[in-house]
């Protein structure tokens, strides 16, 4: 009886797990496809126009205009964190626009 019992709830204890397993495998799934979706939606610096800079959190006219001018002046961005080389663009302005951008 006492074995009854056991295998019963190592059963019960397996099948309460298998639905969190197969959330979490549909999860990532999600995510990964967001992620992909997010890739494809990033601005590329070498291309982007004021209106597309304009949509990055913390980028107004001024800064989008600027990092146009410096596109302009020094040539095609390199790398995303070459931004840091624009005027008015530090690490904390980098940090919140750097995954909404790229560089192709």
């Amino acid at each position: 009886m006492k074995k009854l019992i056991s295998g019963l709830l190592v059963l019960s204890a397996l099948a309460i797990q298998a639905p969190v397993v197969n959330a979490e495998v549909e999860s990532s799934k999600h995510t990964q496809s967001s992620e992909l979706t997010n890739l494809q939606q990033r601005i590329d610096l070498n291309s982007a126009t004021v209106e597309q800079l304009v949509s990055l959190p913390g980028v107004g006219q001024s800064k989008a205009k600027a990092i146009i001018k410096y596109r302009e002046e020094v040539g095609p961005f390199l790398e995303v964190a070459q931004l840091t080389q624009v005027k008015g663009i530090g690490e904390k302005m980098l940090s919140k626009i750097e995954n909404y951008v790229l560089v192709k």
